[in-house]
């Protein structure tokens, strides 16, 4: 296990007790609003660049307990098509016993094994790099996740693009940083997303209308094509 891994575990262990975080994560009308509107935009992209989603091979870096996963079953994707990677062990636990049909790499994605190496059509990270605070450790994750996809490929990211002064565990990637992360791209397209969450977490259902305002918005869909 590398440094950064390590710490890495142990910022995700100090959020676990965090009551802010909890009250957060119970916020219905924003994490309803958000999900559904990010999720959208994947189906569109995937809708773009693939002609039947059962064909997709699909891995998602930092899976955490698999929420993803059943949106990419539900628009089509095979068990047998999906791959998961997660660091942390408690999470990997719930992983394992849910989704028993699927392929699991445990441990630090970048230890993903040479045989899987141009085997995905798609990569996925969602909320993973803005907890990376190391960049020699991005740009290996990068690198690795370059690696595993495929010619004609896409990686689809989603992440925050500002930091938070709140919480210094975590570090906001820009559309600059993503670019220079993945310098052999074909082309790199990018969405805003994501109304400011102290904005978003405040107004309840009238999220969707307050949402029109793209310079409100602080989170970032990538779509980098190899």
């Amino acid at each position: 296990m590398t440094d950064e891994t390590q710490k890495i575990r142990e910022r995700y262990e100090k959020r676990k007790n965090n009551s802010l975080i909890k009250q957060n994560n119970a916020n219905l009308y924003f994490n309803h609003f958000a999900q559904s509107e990010r999720e959208l935009k994947y189906a569109e992209i995937i809708q773009e660049n693939f002609s039947d989603p059962e064909n997709i091979k699909f891995l998602e870096i930092g899976a955490g307990s698999g929420g993803n996963l059943f949106f990419f079953k539900k628009i089509g994707f095979l068990w047998e098509n999906i791959h998961a990677n997660e660091l942390l062990p408690d999470r990997l636990d719930v992983l394992k016993k849910t989704f028993p049909q699927i392929q699991i790499h445990s441990g630090d994605a970048c230890a993903i094994e040479k045989q899987f190496e141009k085997n995905f059509d798609l990569v996925f990270q969602s909320t993973v790099f803005t907890s990376i605070l190391d960049l020699d450790f991005k740009k290996k994750l990068a690198e690795k996740m370059w690696s595993l996809l495929r010619d004609k490929g896409i990686i689809l990211w989603y992440d925050f693009s500002f930091d938070n002064p709140n919480n210094p565990d975590v570090k906001g990637v820009t559309a600059k940083e993503i670019t220079s992360l993945f310098p052999l791209a074909r082309k790199i397209t990018f969405y805003k997303t994501t109304l400011a969450p102290p904005i978003g977490r405040r107004i309840g259902k009238f999220y969707p209308l307050i949402n029109l305002l793209p310079f409100l918005r602080t989170h970032l869909i990538a779509v980098i094509e190899k």
